[in-house]
């Protein structure tokens, strides 16, 4: 049986892999363009996980399934797609900005689909990890170009991964978690095929460092495969508003990686990130781990 504590230590391993990914893109988009990098990191992590989930209840006609097209279009196409090029037009900043909204909108739409009630300390909770992830996000400084297009896409980017949290909780409760990610994984570089072609159309294949093909293989298998895996798998037992959270701590740890590449932080970032910190530990309630947030799953053995 699932539990709470199962579920909050998944939602953990996927922000930590997450968090770790922003160093890498941003060296990787120098020389790879944003569909195809996905591309790429997408087929990576089907040759590595399409084995094992069809091992897991995984069937070829699920690709074409209503439901998983339309789980691949919203998690894998649109949110890869629309962060890629919106980063791509904007910046880092802002990306870590506007991924604040992450939160609100899954509570939103956790009300509005599922009928979650959202009480004063998980909002509360929200609110601070909101505000400690501003603080680490800073001012973006003006360069007189308007980013208004690249903002847009960061925050549809938000947006489309809200509604797949969503639709993450519908689907992972009557199917295995990895069938479903490879599902929506296969559905999604569907939806991406006429975008990559164009973008090979335009610039042609990318020359490729043996570095540059581990950091490609890493975003693969661990960020694209294993952290979309423990994503769902956490779904299986905990509300979707309460995974939701969790997203705040992407930017606390995409700013440690960033030191550990030599980038400077300032004190007002050190501050946020331990406020978001605090604002996930009031949130999820996590020292306690109480039994009445665990929801079985009918359909798992585990």
């Amino acid at each position: 049986m699932k539990t709470y504590k199962h579920g909050i230590l998944s939602l953990f391993g996927a922000v930590f892999i997450w968090g770790s990914t922003f160093v890498i893109i941003k060296f990787l988009m120098n020389d790879i363009g944003p569909f195809m990098l996905v591309g790429l990191r997408l087929t990576i992590s089907l040759l590595a996980i399409t084995p094992f989930a069809l091992r897991r209840g995984f069937q070829w006609k699920m690709i074409f399934e209503k439901q998983f097209l339309l789980y691949g279009l919203t998690g894998i196409a649109l949110y890869y797609g629309l962060s890629n090029v919106g980063l791509e037009k904007s910046t880092a900043a802002n990306a870590a900005l506007i991924s604040a909204a992450n939160p609100a909108a899954v509570a939103l739409l956790s009300i509005i689909f599922l009928q979650e009630k959202i009480s004063w300390q998980r909002a509360i909770g929200i609110g601070l990890s909101i505000l400690g992830v501003l603080l680490i996000a800073g001012i973006p400084s003006s360069g007189g170009q308007s980013m208004l297009i690249g903002n847009l896409l960061l925050i549809a980017s938000v947006i489309a991964f809200a509604v797949y949290t969503i639709q993450g909780k519908k689907l992972t409760g009557n199917v295995e978690s990895l069938a479903a990610t490879t599902a929506s994984i296969y559905a999604g570089l569907i939806w991406l095929t006429p975008f990559i072609a164009f973008e090979f159309r335009k610039t042609g294949f990318p020359i490729i460092s043996p570095i540059s093909w581990l950091a490609i293989a890493y975003l693969g298998i661990f960020a694209s495969a294993l952290a979309f895996f423990l994503w769902n798998d956490a779904l299986r037992s905990l509300d979707a508003s309460i995974a939701g959270p969790f997203i705040n701590l992407i930017p606390i740890l995409g700013l440690f990686f960033a030191v550990l590449a030599g980038e400077q932080i300032s004190a007002i970032q050190i501050i946020g990130g331990l406020i978001a910190i605090i604002g996930v530990v009031i949130t999820q309630n996590i020292l306690n781990f109480p039994k009445g947030m665990v929801h079985e799953n009918p359909g798992s053995s585990d």
